[in-house]
């Protein structure tokens, strides 16, 4: 097998995080429930780009998505930051903290006066534990409470995938999260995908509606394993028929045309994503300007129509001359006179 990639799970988790129907599902299946309420996630859009520094990029990768509140009354927008780990961070909170300070002074940067709220998620599959912290651990257990103000306090949405039973997972809606899920927790586990194929790559068995990401998953686990050829081949015969030819396509691939053409799918793949990511940028952004042009010329008409029958009250019931009309409303007196009198017609 060639050599593994530098970063393979980072390319893996933002190619499928970076679909949005994996993001969606897992949003709404792991965020706490006092959030959802407030959240309008079918509104969800993919941010194209990072605000990640050139200090963070070695640790830190991002998959960004942001949703308006479900309460209309409210114009802000709150912006997801998916981050994948696969070991264990001992202070998160700076790294975050570093990453939304970034995110923020390129919101003023632009122009935005009103700062966007970030709730950073850490998604992490790691071999070693996990124990969450409050950053004010790392300042010492029993620190004065009178020196907790000045602190900065904030959480983070946290999945550790390893501790999810395989039960939990395909309990989550059937989709694409389920398969991103099971491959993550158990790329660790070669033999244990080899003997579970129907498990890992449920609901995968219509190459023409999912081709890319077959490909994708297949390509992250035989990339990251040290697997014999002859178990690759067993394990290719008992996917579904319909996989097969994808299947050993892809691992001939990698075995014989060596990294530089995995990576070159890879990144051909990643491309499909922002492109696809951007498209849905761009139709969210049409949508929403269709949807704020017919909010204001709705707006326009029952302006209008409040106008009209201000007028037509002051000229029926107060007798107010028709000049003395015009100047109070500060509208032109040949408007006033064709409405009253098409008034008086439809009467």
């Amino acid at each position: 097998m060639p050599k593994k990639p530098a970063k393979p799970h980072d390319e893996f988790f933002k190619a499928s995080f970076g679909r949005r129907e994996v993001a969606l599902e897992y949003l709404q299946s792991m965020l706490p429930a006092d959030l959802l309420e407030t959240l309008a996630l079918e509104k969800l859009e993919r941010i194209n780009g990072s605000f990640v520094s050139s200090a963070l990029q070695e640790t830190f990768s991002d998959v960004v998505y942001q949703c308006p509140l479900r309460d209309e009354r409210f114009k802000i927008y709150a912006s997801f930051i998916l981050e994948h780990k696969s070991k264990p961070e001992s202070r998160p909170h700076l790294q975050l903290l570093r990453y939304m300070l970034d995110a923020w002074t390129e919101q003023l940067n632009h122009g935005q006066k009103q700062l966007t709220l970030i709730v950073p998620i850490l998604i992490y599959h790691g071999k070693q534990g996990w124990k969450k912290r409050k950053m004010s651990d790392y300042f010492g257990k029993k620190l004065p409470d009178g020196l907790l103000r000045y602190i900065p306090a904030f959480d983070y949405v946290f999945t550790n995938v390893r501790n999810l039973s395989d039960e939990q997972i395909l309990e989550l809606s059937r989709g694409l999260l389920i398969n991103t899920l099971l491959l993550m927790k158990h790329i660790w586990e070669p033999e244990y995908i080899l003997q579970n194929p129907q498990l890992i790559f449920i609901n995968l068995n219509e190459p023409h509606q999912q081709q890319d990401f077959i490909v994708f998953m297949l390509a992250y686990f035989l990339k990251n394993t040290e697997i014999a050829k002859d178990k690759v081949q067993d394990f290719i015969q008992t996917l579904p028929k319909v996989l097969n030819k994808t299947t050993m396509s892809t691992y001939d691939m990698i075995v014989k045309e060596g990294e530089s053409k995995a990576q070159k799918v890879f990144e051909e793949l990643l491309a499909k994503e922002r492109q696809r990511a951007e498209e849905e940028r761009r139709q969210a952004v049409e949508e929403e300007r269709i949807r704020a042009t017919e909010e204001e010329n709705q707006r326009a008409e029952e302006e209008r129509i409040r106008l009209n029958n201000t007028i037509l009250n002051l000229h029926r019931i107060a007798k107010m001359p028709i000049p003395e009309i015009a100047l109070m409303v500060d509208i032109e007196l040949e408007y006033i006179e064709a409405l009253i009198a098409q008034s008086g017609q439809e009467e």
